[in-house]
């Protein structure tokens, strides 16, 4: 997998470079801008126009320095390339204040102070590629002023292509936050590794085409536990899957008991018990209520169901308490939560029976309604051994927090419910956040707004159970899961598109995403 840092990490890491295994910032500025360089040729070479022409913008930090080696370089191979410079030299230092220097050879550096705000409009207008080498990855507070000018007059005038340094100028590099205003890049070439704020939204959707390039700074500076969040890689995914033997029978593969379903929602119960059998578990239990047998078996009838004794609400009740833990005695997993609702009989229901799997040491994905259930409680427990599902919402139920602040920064609390409540976290929604309570995180990089849609969690949580069944650990289960169920989606939309994706019709594509995963080389 690829780590990813925050843009102080990040900084750490350079200055460790610098100070401890003495590798010289310029030429660590060098390789960087060269980066940039060479992904502005590579755009060149694919628009093929003689007439092509650069405009690299350069502010005053290394971000900035950056810049002018890529400048420089675009100039030595007689690429048409206009450097400006947002501030004079006086206000450069260090390397950033040596390249500047540098590139004063080459060409005649026009700077800010000497230009007004239309006459850069002009220049980026008959631009054909624009660099934003203006703030970098140490940005923390609001753009203002004739910054926030430039950088708008960025996103209105540019008719060609815009190519970011590391991060898009007013992207917070460790949460996704715009401060004040950012650019909206085409391409953003990052240095040694991926950083939050262009994976988080909303600053993905400024940061374009991703290009991670590296430096000449050592994997090993990024070794130890401070750096623990990354990026769900198709290999990682494909060396995880579990193995399929051939001298097997149906129980090799594990056995679901999924507690789900009540009246009106017996979708939920049908899709997250197919998904199950989708991945290749054995067998998917179905601990439904009775009214709900009849409707879900003329649906697929390879689900084996129990039914429940139910409410007048036909939801289950707390007296199918007995008949549940003793139908589920030999399930490899359990699943609880797709469409149960929440009756105070079946909270009751919920709370005993998850309590009941912890003290027999259980495998249980907690998922939908049952997260509600539980977090009706003033003290929200949660079963060890346990996957939690929750979309913002219901983690907001839980964690007694508003959903605008988990919002602000979903790794964050990601990591503080699973450090709360010991067990592994599965935040859903864009970029999936798996977090262990280890610290570690996990970010899913497979999925589209076709997943926006009743019942796609349901399918989801099915998915991960599927895969517990088998073998995988929880962890390993949980990361299977979210990757494919994105991967499913990503096929799916090809045919349907993100409109018209609904969840029963996900079920059918998660064949192929399983084939594209173990036929990767």
């Amino acid at each position: 997998m690829l780590k990813i840092l925050s843009g102080n990490q990040m900084r750490e890491v350079d200055k460790k470079a610098i100070e401890e295994l003495k590798i010289p910032g310029i030429l660590l500025m060098e390789n960087a801008g060269r980066a940039v360089y060479d992904q502005v040729i590579e755009i060149m070479d694919t628009i093929e126009d003689e007439s092509a022409s650069v405009l690299v913008i350069c502010g005053k930090g290394n971000n900035g320095g950056d810049g002018f080696v890529a400048a420089r370089h675009l100039i030595e191979n007689d690429i048409q390339t206009t450097a400006v410079s947002l501030f004079r030299k006086d206000n450069l230092s260090g390397s950033a204040l040596i390249n500047h220097d540098i590139l004063e050879n080459f060409t005649e550096i026009v700077y800010m102070d000497e230009i007004d705000l239309d006459k850069l409009r002009q220049m980026i207008s008959a631009s054909t590629i624009i660099v934003d080498a203006i703030f970098g990855t140490g940005l923390n507070s609001p753009v203002k002023g004739n910054v926030k000018d430039i950088i708008n007059s960025i996103n209105e005038y540019t008719e060609g292509f815009v190519v970011s340094v590391d991060v898009p100028s007013g992207v917070n590099a460790d949460t996704g936050e715009i401060l004040g205003t950012a650019a909206v890049a085409d391409y953003t070439v990052t240095f040694h590794a991926l950083k939050h704020g262009l994976i988080n939204y909303p600053g993905a959707d400024y940061a374009g085409e991703v290009i991670i390039v590296p430096i000449g700074i050592p994997e090993s500076l990024t070794d130890g536990n401070d750096y623990n969040t990354y990026l769900i890689t198709e290999h990682y995914v494909h060396v995880s899957m579990p193995i399929r033997q051939e001298n097997s029978h149906k129980g090799t593969f594990g056995k679901v008991f999924n507690v789900a379903g009540s009246i009106g929602m017996t979708g939920a119960a049908y899709m997250s018990s197919v998904a199950s059998l989708k991945v290749g578990a054995g067998y998917s239990i179905l601990a439904t209520p009775q009214s709900s047998v009849p409707v879900i078996s003329s649906m697929a009838p390879e689900i084996v169901c129990v039914p429940l004794e139910e409410t007048e609400e036909k939801a289950i009740s707390q007296k199918a308490l007995a008949k549940a833990l003793d139908k589920s005695k030999d399930a490899d997993v359990f699943l609880i939560g797709p469409g149960l609702g929440t009756e105070e009989s079946t909270v009751e229901f919920v709370l005993q029976f998850t309590q009941q799997l912890t003290d027999r040491g259980e495998n249980l994905i907690v998922d939908a309604d049952a997260l509600n259930c539980l977090a009706i409680k003033q003290d929200v427990f949660l079963p060890i051994n346990s996957i939690i599902t929750p979309h913002v919402k219901e983690l907001s139920r839980l964690m007694k927090v508003p959903v605008e602040e988990i919002l602000k920064d979903r790794i964050k609390f990601a990591r503080d419910a699973s450090q709360k409540f010991n067990t592994i976290v599965v935040l859903k929604g864009a970029k999936t956040v798996i977090a262990e309570p280890n610290g570690n995180i996990y970010i899913n990089q497979t999925g589209n707004s076709g997943l926006a849609t009743a019942g796609s969690g349901d399918v989801l949580a099915g998915m991960i159970a599927g895969f517990v069944a088998q073998g995988l650990d929880l962890k390993n289960a949980a990361i299977v899961g979210v990757y494919l169920h994105g991967l499913t989606a990503d096929i799916a939309v090809k045919e349907l598109t993100e409109y018209s994706l609904t969840a029963s019709k996900l079920l059918n594509y998660i064949p192929a995403a399983i084939k594209e995963v173990i036929e990767i080389r």
